[in-house]
């Protein structure tokens, strides 16, 4: 079974020098605790690859260890420099498309990219509206509203139950966590909700939420609050902290 690692602090000679060449070392955003899976939607991304490889392969094997930014281990840092990155023997790896690549020619029992440039196309504003809005870049909601209608829409004429097809591609890897962000954070942040009569897209949504994988591999929804939250607001922020994580996983009425 695929183990996360909840550890901050690690032995770098076990993790470098594993005597299972076989194993792959996932590195990600810790939590604001330190410890637990932080709220980034590219961490997220990889690890979810990871664990759909695993339920594909039972000899595919990995761990999670969650770096914490502030102070990273010097350990870490002699490794990379961002995050996520994958560590698999000599292989050193912290792009997300790169290590895509990597896993379909390690693993092939399981692809994961597919050829779909109308779905990457249709997707690929939606998380950069969100940002822009969520940092005061631009304040006209509508532009992310509007960038969440286009998937809507495709996903509703294409009639796959994923984003490509009726399997889980990278993409869906991909758009699932930046959903989730713009899902909790907008609402919470923002007073900004998806839509109920975006029924194609909730659909979407939920396809996720019924994936164990996906709940494993997403963080709480005050992780991701506080991923975005400005941290003038140190009252909010503390008593977000204390609170017992919570996942917005329910789906609402559609029309």
């Amino acid at each position: 079974m695929a183990e996360e690692v909840e550890e901050e602090h690690f032995d770098p000679r076990t993790l470098l020098n594993d005597e299972d060449d076989q194993k792959l070392h996932l590195f990600i955003k810790a939590g604001t605790d330190g410890r637990s899976k932080g709220a980034c939607p590219f961490c997220q991304d990889v690890f979810l690859k990871l664990l759909i490889k695993r339920e594909a392969d039972n000899e595919f094997c990995f761990d999670v260890i969650t770096i914490n930014c502030k102070i990273p281990p010097k350990e870490f840092k002699e490794i990379s420099k961002k995050l996520p990155t994958l560590v698999h023997g000599d292989i050193v790896l912290n792009d997300v498309d790169d290590i895509e690549d990597y896993l379909d020619s390690s693993y092939p029992s399981y692809k994961l990219s597919f050829d779909d440039p109308e779905a990457l196309k249709i997707q690929s504003n939606v998380f950069k509206r969100f940002t822009y809005l969520i940092k005061d870049v631009h304040t006209d909601s509508q532009t992310l509203l509007y960038e969440l209608e286009k998937i809507d829409k495709f996903l509703r004429e294409r009639g796959t139950k994923y984003i490509s097809a009726n399997r889980i591609t990278g993409l869906d890897c991909s758009l699932w966590p930046k959903l989730q962000h713009i899902r909790v954070a907008a609402n919470y942040i923002l007073n900004l909700s998806i839509p109920v009569e975006f029924s194609a897209l909730w659909n979407y949504l939920a396809s996720a939420y019924e994936l164990d994988a996906f709940v494993k591999s997403c963080p709480s929804d005050q992780e991701i609050v506080l991923h975005w939250i400005r941290r003038e607001s140190s009252k909010e922020y503390l008593q977000l902290k204390k609170e017992e994580p919570r996942f917005s996983f329910e789906i609402p009425n559609r029309r």
